[in-house]
């Protein structure tokens, strides 16, 4: 059951890392699933409370990669995962990234 849905931009890449469009689900039972797109299945599967170590702004990320043009670094943040692993998202605007987002995976992990 989906809690929460909506599009971010998502780092990544295996030779050349790039901002690519996912889309958002997170369910009631906690789990973050990165889609391609609003009606495909899901490609990445992250149980927050178990597997989500912590929550960096962008402004406390040290090498963060180059932003799209017109983005800001108070609009990403990243999911620390086990295994030195990381998730980097970038929202449209500062107020989308705090205010709807951190809050529900923040309210997940606690």
């Amino acid at each position: 059951t989906a809690y929460f849905q909506s599009k971010l931009l998502m780092h990544s890449g295996f030779i050349f890392k790039q901002w690519k469009k996912k889309f958002l689900h997170l369910t009631s039972e906690g789990k973050l699933l990165l889609c391609h797109d609003a009606l495909s299945l899901p490609h990445q599967m992250i149980q927050l409370q178990s597997n989500c170590e912590a929550i960096v702004e962008g402004k406390e990320i040290l090498d963060l990669p180059k932003l799209p043009s017109g983005a800001s670094r108070d609009c990403c943040f990243a999911l620390i995962l086990p295994q030195n692993k990381y998730l980097l998202l970038l929202a449209e605007t500062p107020s989308d990234c705090w205010s709807d987002y951190i809050s529900l995976f923040v309210n997940y992990i606690k």
